[in-house]
């Protein structure tokens, strides 16, 4: 399904930009996350498991989550490749851009997905839909106006072809050489480093959260 959203009015440029760098929900697109997730992800930690971690079903949502930690790492690579410091000086269109407009937003929602099979928790997995939504309300689409701001027909017709989140494999076409720099490429190297860090210590909690010795405060599935 298309996403597509509704073409924009313009705004002249001579005009104060609000885009996407001044949008409240855009620069603090971390923070609002965080105030999605850690909330729930604490109490969760602080419940009693539900699914045991040596059984077959949490062994099974350990591969799951792995597997959607690796689609995180695989698109946030990626897409880094093709967008990597020119985000605001081109529209790119190609390589993972051609299949959906937001395969970095696509790689997040891969990386909550694999938290939620690592706590096994029912919540925090009803957590993502509104975070979801909210995502789409508030930070994609300040990003989506400024991008029609800047490149105007060019993005207006970009979103007509491609989705905005659900991959059409169909669609997908790159060039035969990509200009890849290489600073931006270690930043995001960096970054998964950060998040491999933190799924490994998550994984060490929720093993500590099994044990008789670990405060469960709260009963939440």
């Amino acid at each position: 399904m298309n996403l597509a959203p509704e073409p924009l009015a313009l705004e002249p440029q001579s005009q104060p930009t609000q885009d996407c760098r001044r949008a409240i929900a855009f620069r603090y697109r971390g923070l609002f996350g965080a105030v999605l997730f850690v909330p729930v992800g604490l109490t969760v930690l602080f419940s009693a498991a539900v699914v045991p971690e040596n059984s077959l079903q949490g062994v099974a949502l350990n591969a799951a989550g792995w597997l959607a930690f690796l689609i995180y790492a695989a698109l946030r690579v990626w897409a880094t490749l093709y967008v990597g410091g020119r985000k605001d000086q081109e529209l790119q269109t190609e390589g993972p851009y051609s299949i959906c407009r937001n395969p970095l937003y696509l790689g997040s929602l891969a990386f909550a997905i694999a938290a939620a099979c690592f706590l096994k928790s029912i919540v925090f997995a009803a957590a993502l839909l509104p975070a979801v939504f909210l995502y789409l309300r508030f930070v994609v689409r300040a990003e989506e106006h400024y991008l029609e701001r800047r490149f105007q027909a060019d993005y207006r017709d970009y979103c007509r072809r491609t989705p905005r989140f659900w991959p059409r494999w169909s669609a997908f076409h790159t060039p035969s050489q990509v200009r890849v720099e290489l600073k931006r490429l270690k930043q995001e190297f960096l970054r998964l480093s950060r998040a491999a860090g933190f799924i490994i210590v998550l994984q060490v909690i929720v093993h500590l959260r099994a044990g008789p010795s670990w405060p469960h405060w709260f009963s939440v599935p």
